[in-house]
Parts: structure tokens; sequence; C-alpha cells
């Protein structure tokens, strides 16, 4: 899975976030670097970092040694976050690239496992390069250099005279006090002096970051919330940082022409990004503060120029389609914000402002002034915008926007993530304005009538018995009014629809004959599921005078299966099968009234099974694991598990009541199993058998999970066999790489109902000693062959 990601720049001795720096000056720069190069980039090649982050490794010739540990003539190894490893890879906007061939002038410090990489990412890299004037420059990779300067102002990237600023480098070095003369006062336009051959042609995407040949990145899963965990508190900032991010979350979820929904769904132990140490995503949005796993090098100093923060989004080979276009689907966003952070704006517009920024970039927006691409600036036919959350710089300090989207950050996402095209007027479903009313019938015929509001057409329909039940309707009975002359107490009720919903239907209303009391339901019980060879009760409360009772079995009307002996209120049935009934209740005047149909669903009764048993494992001393099997049968289930041997109950396990178990630490070998229950049976699991060792490896698949096919509907497990201690397993339904619908639990198998269409499933096992994902088996569903009956 790849992952885009951008950065913004912060220019002050003050706290920004979103791959943000503060760039120092250039003096202040040679001062702060640990070592400084003149070189020629090499060969690159990607790997991951032991915090998991995919990296690049670049070998450079060292030209001339200006300052530090180096020495002209030999090879150094330049590490810089972002790369490919495989056809994953991640991109950090803010890191910088490297063209085999190409020269730099280039400020190095240390990461934390004391290797070099540029300081303060793309602040340390200058490119040699000439403008269309033939001058020799040294120059920044501007489209990746925005944010502030020392003072607070918007920073602006000069062009330097390349002699003149290796000078002052040179002097600088050695402690000498030179004089700032390589600005470049007329800046023309440049011509490089090596093209970066790496670098991707992206096709344009209008409003989004680019995912690689030419498609745009942009979540699938709105409008299902992205839901995203904090880990830790930024010191200083409002409520440790939650305040700004809860308001930038907002600020995307609550525009009203796109279906994003962000959340916060509070804070989370892990400590570090979705790039833990099997180098993959972990499906999980996390937002670090305070740079708990080191992820950034250094920590904030102010001084010398520190990286705030960095943000990224991941994607795999996932495609969707939307509003006519295609795009590769986010399965992960985080955000990691540098540690120490200090200054004004962390209470100001301005850390809201950059919390922003850096979500609108996990939603795949680019910058508002620059291209998909992010390595030029905006231009038509894009759509372009100086005043935007997502513009590449802002002025933290003394920004007046805070977390408000304007007109360009609210354009995108409706375009990205509204529908595209003009929603349907509102639609007005009928409202009963005057119901009809219930009234004495003498010897001529009388009138109901109702009126309603709505949009036309207006359709009526009038029937007899209670309200809601619809077994007898009145033949024409299709206009706002209805004429009875009934020979006994009858009800009566109207359903008024149009093309909208709900439809709108008035009370129960009489037409009272020679003064007999109407018969009325007050109320019945529910449809209900009962299992095989259970009963259930059945009761109908009604009055209206002396009333009598009869049931029916089926649909409320039909009299032809009277329920024998069933002539009271309640009535306690055992069906075999589904069934329904209904109840019909009459007075001695003649006034009768039926309920509705109360249906009961029967379901088979299955006694429990164990298609998942738990695992029997090695688990490293003073580690606990989790046990896990997958059961079917009717439910409810209920779960005990026990430690010991089957069938030892004496130990029943604490907080043993669900499919899994949490095992703590361990210190000796022990075993466990699974009592399972139900009011259709029981069943016992095999006994786990937890051993201790001493030392772990990592895991070891032995054998990968297996393609499978089977017939539409079937069940289906999926296995693998795999080696070493303390192993866990996650399973994912999808594509390797996919981590948006985990299944299963923690077992080398997982269990699937009723199979119906081509489904992939693979697994990550972890361990203290590392990860490893498995293969994807696909377990397709067979065709049943049509057969040609042929008559002889």
């Amino acid at each position: 899975m790849r992952a885009r990601s951008l950065a913004l720049l912060l220019l002050i001795a003050s706290a920004a976030h979103a791959a943000t720096f503060i760039v120092p000056s250039d003096r202040a720069l040679v001062t702060a670097s640990k070592a400084i190069v003149v070189a020629t980039a090499g060969a690159s090649h990607g790997r991951r970092a032991p915090g998991g982050w995919i990296e690049t490794v670049t070998e450079l010739r060292v030209e001339e040694a200006i300052k530090g540990p180096v020495a002209a003539g030999e090879s150094i190894r330049v590490t810089e976050l972002g790369g490919m490893v495989g056809d994953i890879g991640y991109v950090v906007a803010g890191s910088p690239r490297y063209a085999e061939g190409q020269r730099v002038l280039l400020f190095l410090e240390t990461n934390d496992r004391g290797e070099w990489v540029s300081k303060n990412m793309a602040v340390g890299k200058f490119d040699y390069a000439g403008d269309v004037r033939g001058r020799q420059l040294l120059v920044r990779d501007a489209s990746e250099i925005v944010g502030w300067e020392t003072d607070g102002d918007v920073h602006r990237e000069p062009v330097r005279l390349e002699q003149r600023f290796l000078n002052f480098v040179r002097a600088t070095a050695k402690g000498l006090v030179a004089d700032v003369d390589y600005i470049v006062r007329d800046p023309q336009p440049l011509r490089r002096v090596v093209a970066e051959s790496t670098a991707e042609a992206f096709a344009p995407s209008s409003y989004l970051l680019q995912g690689g040949g030419g498609l745009g990145i942009r979540w699938a899963s709105f409008p299902s919330a992205v839901v995203f965990l904090s880990h830790g508190t930024q010191p200083g900032a409002l409520n440790g940082g939650l305040t700004s991010i809860q308001r930038a979350l907002a600020a995307w979820t609550n525009d009203a022409g796109s279906n994003i929904v962000y959340s916060y769904g509070g804070t989370t132990t892990i400590a570090q990004t979705g790039f833990g140490s099997g180098g993959n995503s972990d499906g999980v949005n996390t937002i670090q503060f305070n740079d708990p796993a080191g992820e950034i090098p250094g920590s904030f100093t102010g001084a010398g120029g520190s990286t705030l923060a960095i943000g990224g989004a991941w994607f795999g080979s996932a495609k969707h389609s939307a509003n006519g276009e295609q795009y590769f689907t986010i399965g992960e966003a985080d955000l990691v914000v540098q540690d120490g952070i200090s200054g004004a704006g962390l209470t100001g517009n301005g850390f809201d402002h950059v919390l922003t920024h850096e979500l609108g970039h996990t939603l795949g927006l680019r910058h508002s002034d620059k291209t998909p691409s992010d390595s030029g600036t905006c231009s038509a036919p894009l759509d372009c915008s100086d005043f935007a959350i997502m513009k590449s710089s802002v002025a933290f300090n003394s920004d007046p926007i805070g977390s408000a989207l304007q007109a360009w950050d609210i354009a995108a996402i409706d375009a990205v993530y509204g529908s595209g095209v003009v929603g349907p007027p509102p639609c007005n479903p009928p409202h009963i304005a005057s119901a009809p009313q219930t009234t004495s019938v003498g010897t001529t015929a009388v009138t109901f009538t109702v009126s309603a509001t709505g949009d036309a057409p207006l359709r009526y329909q009038w029937y007899l018995g209670a309200t809601g039940n619809t077994a007898a309707p009145i033949s024409n009975a299709t206009t706002t009014s209805l004429t009875v002359n009934p020979v006994v107490t009858t009800a009566y009720w109207v359903r008024i629809t149009n093309d909208c919903d709900p439809p709108a239907d008035s009370g129960t209303v009489f037409a009272i004959v020679n003064n007999c009391p109407p018969v009325t339901i007050s109320s019945q019980s529910p449809d209900a599921t009962i299992l095989e060879g259970h009963s259930t009760t059945l009761t109908v409360s009604a009055s209206g005078g002396t009333v009598s009772y009869q049931w029916y079995a089926g649909k409320t009307g039909v009299t032809s299966s009277p329920v024998s002996g069933a002539t009271g209120s309640s009535l306690t049935v055992t069906p075999s099968i589904t069934s329904s009934y209904w109840l019909r209740a009459s007075n001695s005047c003649g006034s009768s009234l039926d309920s509705n149909t109360i249906t009961i669903t029967v379901l088979p009764c299955a006694a429990p099974k164990f298609v998942v048993q738990p695992p029997s494992a090695n688990i490293v001393s003073n580690f606990g694991t989790t046990l896990y099997s997958a059961v079917t049968g009717t439910q409810p289930i209920a779960y005990q598990w026990y430690e010991g041997t089957f069938p030892d109950t004496s130990h029943p396990a604490t907080n043993g009541n669900s499919a899994t178990l949490a095992v703590p630490s361990l210190v000796a070998s022990a075993s466990f199993w699974l009592h399972v229950s139900s009011e259709c049976g029981a069943a016992d699991s095999a006994t786990a058998r937890l051993t201790v060792v001493q030392s772990c490896a990592p895991p070891t698949i032995f054998s990968q999970p297996q393609n499978q096919s089977v017939a539409s509907g079937s069940n289906v497990v999926v296995s693998i066999v795999a080696g070493g201690a303390s192993l866990s397993f996650q399973w994912y339904q999808g594509p390797i790489g996919d981590f948006t619908h985990p299944i299963g639990g923690n077992a080398p198998s997982v269990f699937v109902p009723s199979i119906t269409t081509a489904t992939q499933f693979w697994v990550r096992i972890g361990g203290p000693c590392g990860s490893v994902d498995s293969s994807v088996a696909t377990v397709s569903v067979a065709t049943t062959p049509r057969r040609r009956a042929v008559g002889r």
C-alpha cells in the first residue's frame, strides 16, 4: 500500500503542524548542520525503516567536504522519508528526492539511528541550476519550501548565486563572518542542470494529489465515518491539541455540499503511525502528538530549523469510480506532530489552520496554489487560490482563518466528495389537516371527510377496521369522503399517499348504530421469533361492551381457519413452521374489530458447533496473548472459558464470557478450553496448550492459505500454518494490504459464512520479533451448469 503525504512549512520559531518546518537563516543552517558537502547522487533504493516507515537510501559521491566528519572522494549514504518497496509507496512532500547524476549542495544532520539525512528535509538540499540568462545558481525545490520566516512573515524562497553562496557557506563553516551578497534580485526562469528522471508525470486530477498513473487519491467510505484516534498530548496547545484537532475534523465534516464524515474516536495506545513493525499500514487512523516514536528526525529547537509535523494517506492498488472519474482508494491516514514545539501559535488560529490543512491532505486535496503533483505554481486551467485553508503557506502567528474553510476548500470537497449533480427538490409527504370524526348513524347514511396537504397528486383509500389494518379496503372509496350506512357499529380509517414517504393514516373512526358501543383494540402482541419446538403466547386487549373473542390462523380477514377453542384474549401456540394469527373481537350488539396479523417466525434449533478451535501455541515468557474460537449454531450462545485441561471446570477464566479470551502475561505454561451452550445444546473445545519459551523468532509461514472453489451460499474455513512464539493473527477480506475489512479472531483459521461471490482473504501474523503477511487466498463460487433436456 502506498502513501501520499504533503508538508506545510513553518518558518518561525513557534509551532505549526502538518509537515511543517521552521526554515532558518542561511547562517543558522550552516551552524546547525553536522556536515555540509557538495556531492553527486548515485543509485537509490527503498527500504523499511525499523519503525515501519518506507524510506529511500541514496549513495552520494562527495566532491567537496565543507564541514563535518566526511572527506572528499568518499561515498556517503543519505536516508530520506518516502519511496517505494515493491509495489508499495509512501510519498512525503517536503522530503528531498535525488536523481542519479544530480549534483547537490547538501546540509546534513543525523536521524535517531545515526544515519545521514538532509537537514530539515528539503530545507537542506540545494540543486545546481542555471537560469535563462546563463547565471549559475544553487536553488532549493521552492514548491517544497512554504511557510514562515523567523520574524513571522510568509517565507519567500530566494534564488542564490552558486559561487557567492558557496563562499558564504565555506566561510561561515569556519566561524568567519561572511556577507550575504549572493541573493539574485531579478530571478529568471531556471534551466536545471540535471532533470529529475525519477519524477512521475501525473495526469491532472483537478483538486487532488496524484497517486500514480495520473489518478488522484480519494476516500470511498463516506458517508460512513472515518475515525481518527489520538495518542499523547501536545504540550502548550489547548487541551493538549485535542481542541484544534476536533475543530479541524469538524471543519471538513460540517460542509453541507459533501458527504465527508471525519470524527474523533478518542485515544489509542498505539504510539506510532500505522506504519508498524511489519512495514504496512495498520488500518488505524492516528494522530501522534509530540512524536512519541521519534518518527520525525530530531526535536523542535526553533533556532536551527525544525520539522514540525508529517502526515500521510495510504492507498494500494484498489481503485474506485465516482462522478465519472477513477481514483486510488485511500485506506488509512496518519499525522505525526514534532515533539517539544513551542510558541504563541499553539493557542491561536495558526495551530487550528495547520491541522485543518493537513487533514485536507488526508482527504487527498492538493495545495490550492500548487499543481496536483505539488511541483509547480497553480495556473489555469486549474482552479487556483491564494486564500484558502489548503494554501501552501500561512502566517502562523497572525492567521485570520483558523479552521474555517474558504471558497476554494469548499469548492474542492464539493467537487470530489459531493454528488456532482443538483439534488431533487424537497418532497412533501401527505399531512392530514382535518381528520374524519366518529358519528352516530340514524335513519340515513353518514359521510366521513378528510382534508390533507402535500405534493400533488394526493391519493386516498378508505378501509374497514382499525388504523393500519389494510386487509379490508373499501371498493371505489378513493376520494376525500366516504358515505356509509352500516347496520351495526363499524370502524373505518383512511390512508393518504403521494410520491413521497411516509403516507398519512387517519385515526380509527366509528359509525355508531343504535348507540352500540364500538369495539376498540388498545394493544396486541407484536410479531415474534421463536426456536423450533418452543411456544409463545399472543395477547390482544379489546373493550366496548361485552366482548367475545375468536382467534384465526392466517392473515387478518381470512376466516377459513378458526383455531379450535381459542375464544379468549390470549392464545399460546407452538408452530413447527413460520405461521400467522389474528383475532376478531365482537360485542353483543354487533360491533366487531379485527386485530392486525401477528407473524411468528420459527427458526431451526442448531446446537453449537466449533468451526475454529482455540489453537495451541508457543508464547514468550512475560507475554500475553488472545485465544479465539469460532462457533456456529442458533443464537444466543453462552461462552465460558476455563483454565486447565478439558473437562476441568474448577478454574473459570476471568472475563471468559465471549468467543475470545485475553490471556495475561505468562511465566509458566498453561492450558485453556471453552464450553459453549444455548437452548439448542452445548459443545466443548479442544484444550489449547500455551507453552512458555524464553526466546522468539520472527513468524514463519509453513503453509499459505489455499484457494478454494465452493457452491454459492457455502460456509468456508480458510487456514494458514505458521510457526513462532506469541503469534497473533488478524485476517482481512480483500486484496493484500487492504485493511478496511478485518474479520475473524486471533486464530490460524477464519470461518466465513455463506459465500456468494468470489472473495479474497489474507492474514497478518504478528509477534514480538516481527510480523509477516500471507499471500492472498481466493474463494471462488462455482456455477452450476445448466442441463439441457433432450426429448427422444
